[in-house]
Parts: C-alpha cells; structure tokens; sequence
C-alpha cells in the first residue's frame, strides 16, 4: 500500500493505490515466505509456523523457534497498520543520519566491518540432482545458530545458484559478479555480493566440473571494491583453498576504509609460505556513484529505454527486467536505482530471481525483479500485473502491458533531456567506461530530480514533536510544468519515506550537494 506523507486541503483517491493488505495475502503468500526471511523488517509473528520442503532446490525446513524470532514472514505492505510501520523505519533511519546531511548514506561517516559473514558455496548431490550448500564459512554456521545472520545463511545457496535448474558441469565458463540484497530487523539494506568461478581443474586435460561461489554479507555498497577483493581470493584459491581462506578471515577483521581510502590486510600465503601484506582499496566516483557503472548501462540500453525506466521507478511502477547474465541484471538494475537519488526505493527489490520463487512476478505491490532469460521462456506475461512492464536488456526494449496508463510528463522536456543522453551516449562510443563518466551521467539525472522535486524544502513544516507536513497542493503546483508528473510522484512511498524522514533541522539536500561539489 503507498504511504502518503500529511497533506492538507487535499482529499486522497483510492486510484493507483497498491491495494489492500487481505488481497495481498492471497496473492503474495509464497513470496512473503522467502521475500521476509531475507528483509527482517518490523513484522507480527505468524499464528502458524511456516512449513517448507527441504528437497533439492526447496528452502529448508525451519523450526518454529526460528520462524517466531527470525523470520517474522509477514510483508511489510501486508501489516495491519501500514502507517505504524513506515514510521518505526523512519525511527530508524533518523538513527543514523547527520542533521546536516540527512540523505548521505550511513556507510559514508561510519566505522562498520568491510564485511560481516563470508562463505563459499559448492554443489552436492542429492537424489537425482545437485543442490548447493555452505561449504565453508566465517564465522562458521555452528556459531551463528540464533544469531540475526542465521536466517539469512539459510537463504543465501538458493540466492547463489537462482539457476540451479540451468547449471550444468563445464570444462571452462566466464566469471560472474553478481548480487542480492535484503533488510535486516533493524531496517537496514544488506548486500550478498557473489563471484561465480570454475574452480582449477585436478587433471590434464581438464575435466568437466561445476562452478563454486564465493558470497560476502556487508552493509557496504561498493560492487568495484568486492569486485577486486573476488579477484585476489580466486587467485589464492586456485593455489590453495587454506590460502583463501585465510585471507577473508584476515579482511573480516577490518573495518570498511573511507572511500578513496584503503585497508591493509596481513596473512600468510600459503605459496611462499610468508606473511604478507595487501591493500585493498575503497574506489570512489562520488558518494553516490561508487559502486556503479552507468556508462555501461546507457550502453547497453541505450538513452530512450533508460529514461523510460527511470520515469517508472520514480511513479513506483513494476518492472521485470530480463537479462542473459547474472552480472547484467545486477550491474544494471543497482545502478539505475542510484539515478532515484535522494529518494530510496520502498518495494520488493530482488535483483536476481530465482526460478523457484518465479511466481513472485504476480505479487501486488511495486517491483523491481530481475530474471534469466531461460526463466522468462516459462513466464506466463498474461498472468502479470497490467502495471507490470517487462524490461528485456539485450533488445533494448519495454514491453508494456495492454491497459497499461502511460505516465504525464513533460514532452519538451524529456525531449531535451533525452538529446542531452543521445549526445553523451555517442562520445561512449570509442572511450573506454570510466569513474568520471558514471559520475557526469549521474549528475544529468541530478539535475532532473532537482528541476522536478528540488522546491520540496519550500512546502514542509514541522510541528512541535518535530514531525514533518507537507502541503501537496502548493508543491504540486509550483512544479509549473511538470505539476501533473509530480502530483503522481508525490503520492509513492518512497517520496513519502523521504519527506516524513526529514527534520527541522534537515536542509535542502539539493542546495547541500550542490555547495559539496
């Protein structure tokens, strides 16, 4: 269900609402089992304790004690009282933010571990087929029994291998970098980033064998900074699983470095058989734009469709996305939720679905989902929302659903806006992605938030307790142009997640950028 912030002199319609919490509870049911045990927000406990089959590509068996404390598998749009919890999150993100900078993410001023479990992730017959599991672990798994991450190891094979029913044994295969992410009980996003390897081969020639996963839990967002950490362990562990192992459980012990900062990492390398020493360093484009890679994402969906998607994100629409690779979907779905900034997607958000969760596609509140193109072939699109728009990567194409309603924008200006992409997109042409083209194609969509939203600041109050109001008539209005798109932006949860987490003390994050550079 949106969540709309106070408005005065305005009546709410019912219209483009996300629905009522009984209908969801029909429809979403299997999602909310798997979907909650990896969000762990605020939630009742379940009058039933959950039962799953704990065969071959089947979440396992939990026991009663675990659903009651851990996985708490109520959605978030399915609770009782909606408002009650948007505004528990909103306690919560008050927490970590600065007065003076209330929408810079918290990974930015705080000391926090680089990352906080790490495993590998094999394959395993079982009957007639291989299922993955938890080959090894730091902290091991005996240890996290009753801890907050123990709901979440439970869930993280099926997240490493969401094409179990495609992987096959191969004599040589393309690394993968890819990712998922999840909220914790405290309402904080969690990040499982993954590197997809064929192990070296034990004979000459090589031998048909199957990949293995590395997987590390953090709370930091930076996909080119785990990205060169994968580097180095596949490096050791093509010597020597111990050498690898060493290594992450040196790192785990370090705090996250400053972006543009780097920690240094002690171990013995079992090749030389010396302690030695590595650096790894925290890359930066800019704090928003650290860990992702836009120049490569206009690339490859060109100016027109990611514009179009970028407007449906920001009115809360669903969209499927459709890729070839576990790395595409991720690298492009993370990065075009950053162009959202400063607001923050509020809904389901599985970057990688797997195949056995495929009826998540049919759930009724706003989605970002994407999925393998083997699982699309199987995917009955008659069945989706007609609010649900399929985003398929390689063909560089939307497909829109028969009653869908298009979205009021400004023609001129997304016209001019789209030149100004097209012009950049052809200088891409023969230069090579880098930091500072991600961090220039951001700023264009910057400046689009900012020509849309950016007067926000100019119609919010407080009242005494400190809570923020805003007065939708007058906003909407001064929105000139783009009035009636911003009516409809204004009425997301994400919009209003942002202006409730405001405080008397919070400044137009617009003019704060702005003086920072």
């Amino acid at each position: 269900m949106a969540l709309l912030p106070k408005i005065r002199k305005v009546k709410e319609d019912k219209k483009g609402l996300s629905g009522d919490p009984s209908e969801t509870k029909k429809k979403g049911n299997r999602l909310s089992v798997l979907y909650n045990s990896m969000r762990g927000s605020k939630r009742r406990e379940l009058k039933e304790p959950h039962k799953t089959d704990s065969d071959c590509g089947k979440l396992p068996r939990t026991s009663e004690t675990q659903d009651a404390k851990t996985l708490r598998l109520l959605e978030e749009e399915m609770c009782d009282d909606p408002k009650k919890l948007l505004a528990e999150r909103v306690k919560e993100l008050r927490k970590v933010r600065d007065p003076d900078s209330p929408q810079i993410s918290a990974d930015v001023r705080e000391d926090f571990p680089l990352f906080e479990f790490v495993c590998e992730v094999s394959l395993r017959r079982k009957s007639e087929n291989f299922c993955p599991y938890i080959s090894w672990s730091h902290p091991p798994l005996r240890v996290l029994e009753g801890d907050r991450l123990a709901a979440i190891t439970l869930n993280i094979p099926t997240f490493c291998f969401p094409d179990m029913d495609i992987v096959e044994p191969v004599k040589k295969m393309k690394t993968e970098t890819y990712c998922f992410v999840f909220t914790d009980l405290q309402a904080q996003n969690k990040f499982g980033y993954c590197r997809r390897f064929l192990p070296a081969s034990k004979s000459d020639p090589p031998e048909k064998r199957f990949p293995v996963v590395y997987c590390m839990v953090t709370k930091l967002r930076s996909f080119e900074t785990f990205s060169k950490i994968f580097d180095q362990v596949v490096k050791l562990r093509d010597f020597s699983s111990a050498g690898a192992y060493s290594f992450l459980k040196a790192l785990i012990e370090q705090n996250a470095p400053k972006p543009g900062k780097s920690v240094t990492v002690k171990y013995i390398n079992p090749k030389i058989g010396n302690l030695v020493d590595i650096h790894v360093e925290r890359v930066t484009a800019g704090q928003r734009f650290e860990h992702v890679d836009l120049a490569y994402v206009l690339t490859k969906l060109g100016s027109k469709l990611l514009v179009e998607i970028f407007i449906n994100l920001l009115v809360e629409r669903k969209l499927l996305f459709v890729a070839e690779s576990l790395s595409d979907l991720t690298t492009i779905i993370h990065s075009i939720m950053q162009l959202l900034y400063p607001l923050q997607w509020q809904g389901i958000y599985i970057p990688v679905l797997p195949q056995e969760i495929l009826d998540a596609t049919s759930s009724p509140v706003p989605f970002v989902i994407g999925i393998l193109k083997e699982h699309a072939k199987t995917l009955d699109e008659e069945a989706l929302d007609d609010e649900c728009n399929l985003v398929y990567i390689a063909d560089k194409r939307i497909v829109k659903r028969p009653n869908f309603t298009d979205i009021p924008f400004n023609k001129k200006f997304r016209k001019k806006f789209l030149q100004e992409l097209k012009l950049y997109k052809s200088k891409l042409v023969k230069a090579e992605s880098t930091a500072e083209h991600t961090v220039q194609i951001g700023d264009m969509f910057y400046q689009f938030m900012r020509t849309t939203i950016g007067h926000y600041s100019d119609h919010v109050t407080f009242d005494e307790a400190g809570e923020s109001d805003l007065d939708l008539t007058s906003f909407s209005d001064a929105a000139g142009d783009h009035s009636e798109f911003v009516w409809q932006l204004s009425k997301t949860q994400m919009f209003s997640s942002f202006i409730q987490g405001l405080t008397p003390e919070s400044r137009n994050v617009f003019d704060q950028i702005n003086e920072e550079g």
